[in-house]
């Protein structure tokens, strides 16, 4: 009997090899998938009650997902109708604990509190100086048969500073530093911004003079724009975008000479065609060791 071997080519090998991984992940990733999908689910069901009776319910004008930024204050709403002498519950649903009932607070965390306006139907669960471990599900509740819950989502963001441009800047002698930072946010508060060259924070009233700032505010962002007008040795350092409320960013300013300004150009310039050629021996370099396909 004789026997028939069928070779491949490396190519089509390769193809059967790709085709066999992803097949494998989509078998392995999306059943898990759908379960977390339906767990999600299941833990955003709200029991709203019944409304037009004598037993509770919740409103239904509540927004059930609320985004704070970390460091400020997050305000978690709950509105129950016909409470009674019921008493309202705030349960985080990460770990199941009972963080408020009623007016009382029963975690030793005082960053949470309860806010129920006198004569009101709200009742709000407040976390001040928010940290991102605070993300997740709180329920609110009240116990009536059967117990009646509301999901409320918390999302927390950290707001980033950027400035524009690249990290390390030159700037000739006698000319204007000019520098802008961008806080992106969906909040219009990102607290004051404040400007650092180094570790010291900038005088804007100093006897050098020529300094300035000028601040551009809307609902998503805020720009902060530094001038520094006849620039100098002495204004050379890392200049620092400080918000009180958002990460900060910073650049480094060089302030030269038209001649030093020349020099550092060129010196970039053959920085980079170095690393071209390098780049370009590499390719060539495995180009040659890399094996011809049979």
């Amino acid at each position: 009997m004789s026997t028939v071997t069928c070779k491949l080519p490396n190519m089509t090998i390769i193809k059967y090899r790709a085709s066999a991984i992803i097949l494998l992940v989509c078998f392995t990733v999306l059943p898990t998938q759908g379960r977390q999908s339906g767990a999600r689910s299941s833990q955003q069901q709200i029991t709203w009650g019944r409304p037009n009776t004598n037993t509770a319910y919740f409103a239904r004008d509540i927004n059930t997902n609320v985004t704070a930024v970390v460091g400020q204050q997050a305000r978690l709403p709950c509105k129950v109708l016909n409470l009674d002498k019921r008493t309202v519950s705030w349960i985080r649903k990460r770990d199941l604990h009972i963080l408020t009932a009623g007016i009382y607070t029963y975690t030793s965390d005082d960053r949470f509190k309860v806010y129920h306006p006198v004569d009101s139907d709200e009742w709000f669960l407040e976390i001040s100086s928010v940290t991102f471990r605070d993300g997740g599900v709180y329920e609110c509740q009240v116990p009536t048969n059967p117990k009646i819950f509301l999901p409320i989502n918390l999302a927390v963001e950290v707001q980033q500073a950027r400035i524009h441009g690249p990290r390390e800047v030159y700037i000739q002698n006698g000319s204007t530093i000019k520098l802008t930072c961008h806080v992106t946010t969906h909040e219009d508060n990102i607290g004051v911004v404040t400007w650092y060259r180094d570790s010291n924070e900038l005088d804007y009233d100093s006897p050098r003079g020529g300094v300035s700032l000028e601040i551009e505010k809307t609902p998503t962002r805020t720009i902060s724009k530094l001038f520094l007008t006849r620039a100098m040795r002495g204004d050379s350092g890392n200049y620092s975008c400080v918000p009180h409320l958002a990460d900060p960013a910073s650049v480094m300013v060089h302030v030269v000479n038209g001649e030093e300004s020349a020099a550092v150009h060129t010196a970039n310039c053959i920085t980079l065609c170095c690393d071209l050629r390098m780049l370009c021996c590499c390719v060539l370099l495995l180009l040659l060791l890399s094996p011809v396909p049979r």
